[in-house]
């Protein structure tokens, strides 16, 4: 199992190898969905990064009972951002 940090939101989750999940790889660099975010990117995944695991399953639920309340300037700089990894 690796431990692996999303490069779009920054969360550290493990990866655990599923065979048919990921056919298209360049070795072992394979295109990974994030669960934290949903979002993909391309991650090593033999190698694992040394940060504490900042998502796991329990903590989305949690996340899902008490969202953050964000000021409206907060939440433009949240879309814009967003918006950088929306396909055109």
């Amino acid at each position: 199992m690796a431990r692996l940090k999303c490069m779009k939101c920054g969360n550290v989750f493990e990866y655990t190898y599923k065979p048919l999940d990921s056919l298209v790889h360049l070795g072992p660099i394979k295109r990974v969905q994030c669960p934290a975010c949903g979002k993909s990117s391309w991650l090593n995944t033999y190698s694992s990064v040394k940060d504490p695991v900042t998502w796991s399953p329990e903590g989305k639920q949690q996340e899902q009972v008490a969202p953050p309340q964000l000021t409206e300037e907060e939440l433009e700089k949240k879309r814009i951002e967003e918006s950088k990894y929306e396909k055109p």
